[in-house]
């Protein structure tokens, strides 16, 4: 008759360390939670800090071509033409 004791006492080492592992898992999930919403941060941070630095580049070359169409406006017409005469030449064989 002790071997039903045993089993019942095996079956109680199963069941903490099921509640132990269940324990566990919420504790992972927590951390892997936070560890998650600080790298998502740190990637909000770079995404904009590289959105700005593409900005600013942007706005610069805007700058130097608008000062080259004021030093050259000739220039800068015709080739402005030629580029239209161009797309519309390739934009029509389709």
């Amino acid at each position: 008759m002790s071997k039903p004791k045993e089993e019942y006492s095996e079956m109680d080492h199963i069941r903490e360390d099921i509640e132990s592992l269940k324990s566990n898992i919420v504790e992972l999930t927590k951390h892997l939670s936070a560890n998650a919403s600080a790298r998502t941060d740190d990637l909000k941070l770079a995404t904009a800090a590289q959105l700005k630095r593409l900005k600013d580049s942007g706005l610069e070359q805007v700058s130097k071509v608008e000062g080259e169409v004021v030093k050259h406006p000739a220039q800068s017409i015709a080739i402005a033409f030629a580029t239209g005469f161009i797309a519309s030449y390739l934009l029509s064989r389709r």
